[in-house]
């Protein structure tokens, strides 16, 4: 059943589904970027690296620090996951760029 749109904004406030929402797209990017790292040029992998870097630290870290802040088991592991994951991201685009660097 597709999302209704009328919904839309609903989440915003409540940390406990924020987290979900940003894990899910979270998730998400990973799979799209394990994906498609291989075929990327060097040039494009270091935009990236910037973005993803520059994404996490204004749109991600404020809900793991809160997250962190609150204290509630629950939200600090989802907090956790994400942060672990987006982390993975750059780990992935730095080991690439590393390997087109050495040819």
């Amino acid at each position: 059943m597709p999302a209704d749109p009328r919904n839309a904004g609903k989440d915003k406030g409540n940390l406990e589904m924020e987290l979900k929402n940003l894990l899910t797209s979270a998730r998400i990017r990973k799979m799209e970027y394990e994906a498609i790292v291989d075929e990327l040029e060097e040039d494009e992998l270091k935009y990236d690296l910037f973005e993803y870097k520059e994404y996490y630290e204004t749109n991600v870290k404020p809900y793991i620090d809160k997250a962190y802040k609150n204290g509630n088991e629950k939200l600090v592991a989802m907090a956790e996951e994400i942060k672990g994951i987006f982390e993975e991201i750059i780990d992935m685009i730095t080991a690439r760029i590393e390997e087109l660097s050495k040819k």
